[in-house]
């Protein structure tokens, strides 16, 4: 399945699961669209803030959410919220998913921005190498623009 990229928000997907990057501290990120995520749905990032105090979250992880719709995956591939994205991290998370999606129950995946601006065109190799032949559909979404229904770059 070819992967879709597209410009929007990620809290408008139709996807079945919104995977998101995230840091192995559950420590509050400070971008628009993690400080809208963790006001939408507070219980799982408390969830999430438990499992990592004790030691069952490491980076390279895949934590779920499937209280919400969408559901939420939590793509560990941060070690504090203060780092980098981490290529190594990021790509036993996309490994995982092209591998394993049916074990997570996923059926359709939307990935909101991963890492920063200047970390996107070092990150989006590993994802196009891992989930292009993927039969799990993914839509990418490139960059944030909050209130507006995904628009298809290619």
């Amino acid at each position: 399945m070819p992967l879709v990229y597209v410009s929007g928000d990620p809290l408008l997907t139709q996807m079945q699961t919104l995977g998101f990057g995230f840091n192995a501290r559950a420590a509050a990120e400070v971008g628009a669209l993690e400080t809208r995520l963790i006001d939408r749905y507070p219980a799982a990032f408390s969830s999430y803030r438990k499992s990592c105090g004790s030691g069952r979250i490491k980076p390279g992880a895949i934590w779920m959410w499937r209280e919400s719709r969408p559901f939420l995956a939590f793509l560990v591939i941060r070690e504090s919220a203060q780092g980098a994205a981490r290529l190594r991290f990021l790509e036993a998370v996309m490994m995982t998913i092209a591998r394993d999606y049916r074990l997570y129950g996923l059926e359709s995946l939307a990935l909101a921005p991963l890492g920063s601006r200047e970390e996107w065109p070092l990150l989006k190799p590993v994802v196009d190498y891992w989930l292009t032949d993927c039969p799990l559909p993914v839509v990418i979404y490139e960059q944030y623009l909050p209130g507006v229904a995904e628009e298809n770059q290619r």
